[in-house]
């Protein structure tokens, strides 16, 4: 595997990582809470609400980790709301002292993520100043109302089992990892040294400070292998040989130009990202930057956007002293959108004024380092690393295009039952024009995976006379077609 143990390994930061740990536990508790109520034959008030509730939540846990900051801060205030409705639904009448002690220990400040702390959905006081009330019939419902709210479920105002229907399989955005089997990247082994050496400079260098930090990128179309090239350089001997520290981070979807508020929190979530995973307590971080003088000046308005850029000037800067006492190496991979923030990163932090303007003002450079960046134009990798050299993963080798496609096609044919690949003629058939096949994909990855998935859907055998045969299988998970649709022309 990519990752080995051992001191200055690399840290891998996923989306929501830190922020957003610990939602999928506490659904769990709550929802082993409320079933242990249920088998013990105690009474729960608006029960079957609250099965609705849980039922829907369990069936969009899978996207709790890629909501953006402040839904998952709306989240985490909802699932602490439930909490307290749970206890009341369970509660005989009246409230006792030890109940009300338990409500006093609610309201401090849970895992909420840092830089949205301050958030909380508006029905969020009433949840709390309403606990020694009898709850009213509809006491459940806006909790639900708000889950479909968060997790953007367009059927809130269906009826209940309604959410099994198409929405169900919105496709949520996939964050890439450092964390990869070395044995299932191929090729490129050659542009791989060719990086890493870019980023590690020369075997003997010197002490020039102009050389002390390094930036390269790499550029092309979705499906290229941007992210699998940067994922061989992440894990070469070089690398590894150079960099102490090495940070894997994801930087995913970007906000719409106008709307300023989600570039903020796109901000925010990176630095706390990185900085969860440099392993700093981000609860301690938020404190700093709230009590810093940067952020007083602007007289407590912590939502003005003046305070906001202080903010993130603050975080850098914490940033910067985090990382300057190492080498590291850094990929921000999958910049999906050009963002003036990202421009230049070799530069060095301005001695006067704040630090918000640029990502490279969090990064030093007094010591051996570099930051290696992924994204789709070929302007906007130059103009992140300026000086620094620019790739592009080029088209899969015959060879290496094959060993892809069969491992793909092999691995969804083994699923079906009764598979054998000495009666596939359909395979066979392929591996004798394998060269072709390539040819059609382009030779990008993308394609050979999506041609590997469409043929799989097929499945072959010999009949009695030994006439090849192909028809669609009905194997679980494989959608009946024409591979043709399937393959790049």
């Amino acid at each position: 595997m990519a990752s080995e143990q051992g001191q200055g390994e690399q840290t891998s930061s996923m989306a929501g990582a830190g922020a957003g740990d610990g939602m999928e536990q506490k659904l769990e508790k709550l929802m082993s809470a409320f079933h242990d109520h249920q088998e013990g034959n105690k009474a729960v008030r608006h029960e079957k609400e609250l099965e609705e509730l849980f039922s829907f939540l369990r069936e969009h846990e899978a996207a709790f980790s890629q909501l953006p900051g402040d839904k998952k801060d709306d989240l985490d205030a909802l699932l602490r709301n439930i909490e307290g409705v749970l206890e009341l639904c369970k509660k005989p009448s009246s409230t006792t002292p030890e109940e009300e002690e338990k409500k006093k220990k609610k309201k401090k400040m849970g895992d909420c993520i840092p830089f949205k702390s301050s958030s909380r959905p508006p029905d969020h006081k009433d949840a709390d100043a309403d606990a020694d009330a009898e709850p009213t019939p509809s006491v459940v419902a806006p909790l639900l109302k708000q889950a479909r709210d968060i997790l953007r479920d367009s059927s809130s105002s269906a009826p209940a089992g309604a959410g099994a229907g198409p929405n169900k399989k919105e496709v949520l955005y996939e964050w890439t990892t450092s964390y990869v089997d070395e044995e299932r990247l191929y090729g490129w082994d050659d542009e791989a040294k060719e990086v890493a050496d870019a980023l590690a400079g020369p075997e003997e260098d010197d002490d020039d400070k102009e050389k002390l930090f390094r930036a390269a990128g790499i550029f092309g179309i979705h499906g290229s292998g941007k992210t699998a090239l940067a994922q061989k350089v992440f894990v070469h001997d070089r690398i590894k040989d150079t960099f102490p520290l090495r940070l894997w981070v994801c930087v995913g979807p970007t906000p719409p130009d106008d709307d300023k508020q989600q570039q903020y929190e796109v901000k925010f979530s990176l630095l706390y990202r990185m900085l969860d995973n440099l392993g700093l307590d981000t609860y301690k971080v938020e404190g700093v930057v709230n009590a810093s003088e940067a952020v007083k000046k602007h007289g407590g308005d912590g939502d003005s956007d003046a305070a906001k850029e202080s903010k993130i000037g603050v975080l850098l800067f914490i940033l910067h002293v985090a990382l300057a006492k190492t080498s590291y190496l850094i990929v921000l991979d999958d910049i999906r959108a050009y963002d003036p923030w990202y421009t230049n990163l070799a530069l060095p932090p301005p001695p006067h004024g704040e630090w918000s303007d640029r990502l490279g003002y969090g990064l030093p450079k007094l010591k051996k380092s570099a930051v290696l960046v992924t994204c789709r134009k070929e302007e906007h990798a130059r103009a992140m690393v300026r000086t620094g050299r620019v790739f592009h993963p080029p088209l899969l080798a015959v060879a290496d295009a094959w060993k892809l496609f069969e491992r793909e096609y092999l691995e969804a044919k083994k699923k079906q039952v009764g598979y054998n690949v000495k009666d596939d003629m359909l395979y066979n058939d392929l591996k004798v024009v394998q060269e072709e096949m390539v040819g059609k994909c382009l030779g990008l990855p993308v394609a050979i995976l999506e041609a590997a998935k469409g043929f799989a859907q097929y499945c072959t055998y010999v009949d009695d006379d030994d006439a090849k045969t192909t028809q669609p299988t009905t194997a679980k998970g494989a959608d009946a077609g024409d591979p043709a649709d399937h393959a790049a022309a």
